[in-house]
């Protein structure tokens, strides 16, 4: 393998090694509180740098499975932080707290690639082994960012929509890093294990997960009585104004 591949390639696998470790410390450290933050931020950077290796390797190799996983991950995690500073945009002066380029670039860029990729594994099915995961992937991540560009225009009316937004992509691209490192390294697996054990087992925990916070909603909890949420993180003379 030549120079400049060979560097791609370590760069993933060490990006990729971190943000499975970040991650899990995010999952298991109390919500909101310092640390989930420092591994939420720590997650997001390496999946950055999983997602520039991955597109770059994939480039080089003519690896599709590669790019599709590395974009559809990275937009879940992206989209997911984001949800973050999203909570409120309409009430926020600084932009960092509205929807702006990044938000709509990131959906678009996401719309036409995984698009693209559907598109391309429903025209070589027979042929492409990996056409069903390239439809798939895809099809799913076209949809997501479809379902972001509207909400971008028309905001949920539910207050806590962020909430489950920014849990639900988390974990979403973390089941995605999983199934990619385990098609990868996980030999003395089964190969349908691979690709389904992580997507199985990651769902139901999503489940588990969303229902037990509607009930605690359903029954008077606010976000902020169950994470330590801030908002906003805006000048005192602004909150005023608001």
């Amino acid at each position: 393998m030549d120079a400049g591949p060979y560097f791609l390639l370590i760069l993933h696998i060490v990006a990729g090694a971190i943000s499975l470790a970040a991650a899990a410390v995010a999952i298991v450290s109390s919500k909101g509180r310092r640390l989930h933050r420092l591994a939420g931020r720590v997650y997001v950077l390496a999946m950055a740098a999983v997602f520039a290796s991955s597109v770059a390797l994939s480039l080089a190799t003519n690896d599709l499975f590669l790019m599709t996983v590395g974009i559809f991950s990275f937009y879940m995690v992206l989209s997911g932080y984001r949800a973050l500073y999203l909570k409120q945009p309409a009430a926020s002066l600084d932009l960092r707290y509205r929807v702006g380029a990044l938000d709509k670039g990131a959906a678009q860029f996401t719309l036409i690639a995984c698009s693209a990729m559907a598109t391309y594994g429903g025209m070589y099915w027979y042929t492409e082994p990996l056409a069903p995961v390239l439809v798939v992937l895809g099809s799913v991540g076209s949809l997501m960012a479809y379902a972001d560009l509207k909400r971008f225009r028309k905001p949920p009316s539910d207050p806590r929509a962020w909430f489950f937004t920014h849990m639900i992509r988390m974990l979403g691209g973390t089941i995605a890093s999983v199934t990619a490192f385990l098609v990868n390294t996980g030999d003395m697996l089964p190969p349908l294990a691979r690709w389904l054990a992580p997507t199985l087992i990651g769902t139901a925990a999503i489940t588990i997960w969303v229902t037990y916070y509607k009930r605690k909603f359903a029954g008077g909890a606010t976000p902020e009585t169950v994470a330590e949420v801030r908002l906003r993180e805006l000048p005192e003379e602004e909150e005023d104004a608001i």
